[in-house]
């Protein structure tokens, strides 16, 4: 795959995580949600990157550059500071608590200064502790969900993430919302990985 066909992807999934996530409430989906729903959506999503993380040519490729600016290991990097995040806005939205501050996204590109900080902080470490970043985080989000009523799940409060380009404040979700957007964002990740791994090694994904 053309590397210009990869970033026209990326933008359009850029996009479509902004038409989601701006909108000032969220609805209420026609299903029924349940923690234990939500937690295994987590398991699945953790699940698909276990399979990038043992792949035979994960190890060897970490210093790659997959993106203009980022590394293979500097995107699990971001995966971590991500997870991490996320857990601890689902927190603060269990209890009710307000936000200090918010983590402002810009369009396209999302929360460009954001990232790229919580990525330098992590740059020096292993791997394996940026891989241990992501399942550790993913496990405490899991205990979080299986210790709520379902109907806190649908609550919607403003979160700790706003955009740069309006004027709104900050976006308002509720914890099913906020696992929705995590596993997104991921997926988007782990679709972008083997995208960019199959245009470099045809056929042995």
């Amino acid at each position: 795959m053309a590397r210009q066909t990869i970033y026209t992807g990326l933008r359009a999934d850029w996009r479509e995580l902004l038409e989601q996530a701006s909108a000032p409430t969220v609805s209420a989906p026609q299903i029924r949600v349940r923690s234990i729903t939500l937690s295994i959506e987590l398991e699945d999503v953790l699940a698909e990157w276990r399979e990038l993380w043992s792949a035979p040519w994960f190890a060897r490729e970490l210093d790659q550059l997959i993106t203009s600016e980022w590394t293979l290991k500097d995107v699990v990097a971001h995966i971590g500071s991500w997870s991490t995040e996320f857990r601890v806005q689902a927190e603060k939205l269990a209890a009710g608590s307000e936000f200090e501050s918010l983590i402002l996204f810009e369009q396209p590109g999302g929360p460009r200064a954001w990232n790229a900080e919580q990525v330098a902080q992590r740059r020096m470490q292993p791997i394996d502790a940026l891989i241990g970043e992501v399942e550790r985080e993913t496990g405490r989000l899991q205990d979080l969900l299986l210790q709520l009523e379902s109907s806190v799940l649908l609550v919607e409060r403003p979160i700790g993430i706003a955009a740069a380009t309006t004027p709104n404040g900050p976006w308002i979700r509720s914890l099913a919302g906020l696992i929705k957007m995590r596993c997104f964002h991921d997926r988007h990740h782990i679709g972008r990985i083997r995208e960019w791994q199959r245009s470099k090694f045809t056929g042995e994904f």
